[in-house]
């Protein structure tokens, strides 16, 4: 079934519907959650609270099509609440499972990655989370975070350049 008509369907109430079109997502959804978090039980209360949300305002969403791209924000949003709930910006890295890993560094090297991205404000931070972890096009990220394209571009060489100086000639 498209998902069009399963988003009808869940606006209607149909909870199979709504279910139909979380599941494949789940995934992605909890990477996103702990990128921000590196915690998995944080990043899988997000999820929860996350889906909670979508499925109390799915009834608001205007375009079926774009559907997870909305719900990709929600968990952002969700994410960054926490992280500003908690009162850290995490500095705590803990495990880092394989869904997070990055090829070809290893695990002090990832960490040192990770803590410099954890550095970035939060609308780069998502920008470098979508791009290079959710593997997201630039065209794709500007819709999930609802700015242009031209500021999505901008902010990734900012980004870019940031993790470069934080990083110091280790990554270059």
């Amino acid at each position: 079934m498209d998902i069009e008509a399963l988003v009808k369907r869940a606006k209607k109430g149909d909870g199979d519907a709504f279910y139909e079109l979380i599941q494949p997502k789940k995934e992605k959804l909890y990477r996103i959650a702990y990128c921000y978090t590196k915690n998995e039980d944080d990043a899988l209360d997000i999820v929860s609270e996350a889906i909670c949300k979508a499925l109390t305002s799915i009834k608001g969403l205007k375009n079926p099509e774009y559907f997870h791209t909305w719900l990709t924000r929600i968990v952002i949003n969700c994410s960054i609440n926490h992280t500003r709930k908690a009162g850290r910006l995490m500095h705590e890295m803990g495990d880092i499972p394989d869904i997070a890993a990055v090829e070809g560094i290893d695990r002090e090297g990832r960490l040192d990655l990770y803590n410099a991205i954890d550095s970035l404000d939060s609308k780069r931070k998502s920008i470098i989370i979508l791009k290079y972890i959710e593997d997201l096009t630039i065209v794709q990220i500007a819709e999930i975070l609802n700015i242009p394209v031209g500021t999505v571009k901008s902010c990734l060489n900012k980004a870019l350049k940031e993790l470069r100086i934080s990083l110091g000639e280790v990554y270059q």
